[in-house]
């Protein structure tokens, strides 16, 4: 019987938060080859039995890589392996067996495979505050990010890029998580061995919900700058004026939060607003069932899971156009896809869905279909199945 070999998967697998790698490999329901995984540690096991999850219970990620391309390097050259599959390649990474050529005679696949999403310039003051753990003033640490982009764009970045080429043309098919991911990677392979299988969502896990008449928005996310908050509370303080009913419940938490707050009161919009914090999935899911919309307003995003959960439970979608994100929503059909950083773009869609509960209503129940139809674990599991028996 033929044998597959995943290595690396993740330094975790877990169906926690999103579990990408979980659910993919959780979801390779196969009686016609074994599969063998290897992770850095395996926090909840599989119960695809058509897959062995191993662990190495790796202490850090540089261990757990080291581990898994040692191991992957021991199967090729013992020649037991008859497709190799290195999951989850970060852009600009690389993977030494493929840059060595090492892996010629066994068919191999890379993915899921997607671009990265920026660090903007006050990201990069939040991290230099963690890193020294103190709080470094954004006049020492925005020359510091000027150099950092220079250095990583002139001495970095070059020989990353030449690795990533190289890993990625020695790959028998490479598996992006959208169109716009397919469009970078064509840019280091030919665009023929590109194969497009997206993430994913249970919509077991999420109960649909018909919408109510509520003008509650909902928006979910990190409080930080990429996030697009500040343009969401921008767009808020434009529509509170038409609609003084609405209100938005605002999930998570973030370096952001009381600027945030402070905005909110600039705007005049502290009571149109509530900042929750971390809750509980349950309750998360409650807040959505009775939104009249979710709102993500991203500067950048590479793949959004939280998307797909926000559409698995029938709400309309409002969201920025970041990669991916008009094959998700889909203009007019599950929400509106808005221009980045466009508060009046944004105000202007959650007007119209605020003002028309038919579309509301309409939007929501193509948003689980799309999911049900797409995005289904169990789907997407059969697209991989069908790319491994495409090339063993």
């Amino acid at each position: 019987m033929p044998s597959v070999l995943v290595s690396p998967v993740d330094f975790s697998v877990s169906n926690s938060e999103y579990g990408k790698s979980y659910n993919i490999l959780n979801n390779i329901e196969a009686d016609d080859f074994t599969i063998d995984a290897y992770a850095g540690n395996v926090e909840t096991p599989l119960e695809c039995e058509s897959v062995t999850l191993h662990s190495f219970d790796s202490e850090t990620t540089l261990e757990y890589l080291f581990d898994a391309y040692q191991v992957a390097y021991d199967h090729l050259r013992d020649g037991d392996v008859d497709l190799y599959h290195h999951m989850n390649l970060g852009y600009r990474w690389f993977n030494p067996l493929l840059v060595a050529n090492l892996t010629d005679s066994v068919p191999t696949v890379i993915g899921p495979a997607q671009g990265g999403h920026d660090i903007l310039r006050q990201e990069f003051h939040y991290l230099i505050d963690h890193a020294f753990g103190i709080d470094v003033p954004q006049t020492v640490t925005d020359p510091l990010y000027s150099v950092f982009d220079r250095t990583r764009s002139m001495l970095i970045d070059p020989p990353r890029l030449r690795l990533y080429r190289r890993t990625l043309r020695n790959a028998d098919t490479v598996v992006a998580v959208h169109q716009d991911a397919k469009d970078l990677l064509a840019n280091f392979v030919d665009e023929s061995k590109i194969e497009i299988v997206p993430l994913g969502v249970d919509p077991t896990e999420f109960t649909f919900s018909e919408r109510s008449r509520t003008s509650s928005l909902v928006a979910i996310g990190m409080l930080k700058e990429r996030k697009g908050y500040d343009i969401l509370l921008n767009a808020l303080a434009s529509v509170s004026t038409e609609f003084p009913d609405v209100h938005l419940h605002i999930f998570g938490e973030g370096p952001l939060r009381t600027e945030l707050e402070f905005q909110a009161e600039r705007n005049d919009v502290a009571d149109h607003v509530t900042f929750h914090g971390y809750v509980e999935q349950s309750e998360l899911r409650e807040y959505l069932a009775d939104a009249r919309a979710f709102v993500h307003p991203s500067r950048s995003e590479s793949f959004s899971l939280v998307r797909l959960e926000a559409m698995a439970t029938g709400t309309p979608m409002i969201v920025s156009n970041t990669a991916g994100a008009t094959e998700m929503v889909r203009d007019d059909m599950e929400g509106y896809v808005v221009p980045i950083g466009d508060s009046d773009a944004l105000a202007d869609a959650i007007g119209r869905v605020l003002g028309d509960f038919e579309l509301a209503s309409q939007m929501g129940r193509n948003a689980r279909a799309h999911v049900e139809e797409t995005y289904d674990w169990r789907t997407i599991g059969q697209q991989y199945i069908d790319i491994y028996r495409s090339l063993i």
